[in-house]
């Protein structure tokens, strides 16, 4: 049976043992005008879940991932498990686009394998499709706890372990990789620009004027970005801590995910203090507006910053290499 995600992403079927001669022979095709150069290996890993329209949009950002780092992807499309016997699926792609800064054409390859259950033998096909003597990178998308638990060991072969916690959910980052230092969470990622805006703010006030009197910390969330709200949070009592032994102050504050989310797909933070002092921060208009209130600043007015949430490709960069 075919599966859908392979079924839809662009490439070539070949037998599973044909696949490297026929990356060889596509890479040909192209002439002496695409070069090929891999700084690593991507592993982009579908859930049985994954849609079809899904997986292309993924896909597509890998893509341009790769246009910015090359690397070979290799594209795992889990079945279900009323399919978990079904014979692997592969298929092959190499995919051009011009490059202005060299004004020439510059091709990166796929290698597209659909697969039943986990097994050691299927560890070992993966990995001979890699580049070898090059860096692995793991992407994990729609992939549950469960699926992931099989691939635990293969991990510790990959440099990197990308995934979203609001779409994989908590239990995935509390699996026990072999390596759990190499786990990243994309949704942290994405808001990078989010913490270096918010951080240039707090940074003009005194450490001593953010935690003084501190009791309370509370960020809501919209409901898809549950991932994002637990790594605000996280950041935000990292530095409030900080701040703390800068001062020689004791934090005794408390940190709250709050179960109302506010309107739209956006987060609220609310600081209180015991003098009755405030901070807040909401970031709206779809995630691109920050408006910041703090009544201790000597400026209490309002403060808005044109702040959006990292591109995809921008946030896999950031989870991959930092």
């Amino acid at each position: 049976m075919a599966h859908p995600v392979i079924a839809a992403l662009p490439g070539f079927a070949v037998k599973v043992s044909a696949a490297l001669p026929s990356l060889d022979k596509a890479w040909a095709n192209e002439g002496d005008e695409a070069p090929r150069a891999s700084q690593m290996n991507l592993v982009l890993m579908f859930g049985a879940r994954v849609t079809a329209a899904d997986a292309q949009a993924r896909f597509d950002e890998a893509i341009l991932f790769a246009q910015r780092y090359p690397c070979r992807l290799v594209i795992l499309a889990a079945r279900p498990p009323a399919e978990a016997e079904a014979a692997l699926e592969a298929k092959v792609n190499v995919v051009c686009f011009f490059d202005p800064s060299r004004r020439g054409k510059r091709c990166c390859e796929a290698l597209l394998l659909a697969h039943g259950r986990p097994t050691t033998e299927l560890e070992s096909l993966v990995s001979t499709w890699l580049e070898g003597d090059l860096p692995t990178h793991l992407w994990v998308h729609g992939a549950t706890a469960e699926e992931m638990k099989p691939w635990l060991a293969w991990t510790s072969c990959c440099r990197r372990v990308v995934a979203d916690r609001s779409l994989s959910g908590d239990e995935f980052f509390k699996l026990a990789f072999p390596v759990p230092a190499s786990v990243r969470d994309l949704s942290v990622a994405r808001c990078l620009p989010v913490r270096q805006a918010l951080g240039q703010y707090l940074a003009a006030h005194a450490p001593t004027e953010l935690v003084r009197g501190l009791r309370a910390v509370a960020l809501s969330h919209g409901k898809s970005m549950r991932g994002e709200a637990v790594g605000l949070l996280s950041w935000m009592r990292e530095c409030l801590t900080h701040c703390a032994g800068l001062s020689r102050a004791h934090l005794s504050s408390t940190f709250t995910l709050s179960e109302t989310p506010p309107p739209g797909e956006n987060f609220v933070a609310e600081w209180s203090y015991e003098d009755g002092a405030r901070f807040s921060w909401e970031h709206s208009d779809q995630g691109t507006r920050a408006t910041i209130s703090f009544t201790r600043s000597h400026d209490a007015r309002p403060v808005t910053q044109r702040v959006a949430l990292m591109g995809p490709a921008e946030a896999l960069s950031e989870a991959v290499f930092f």
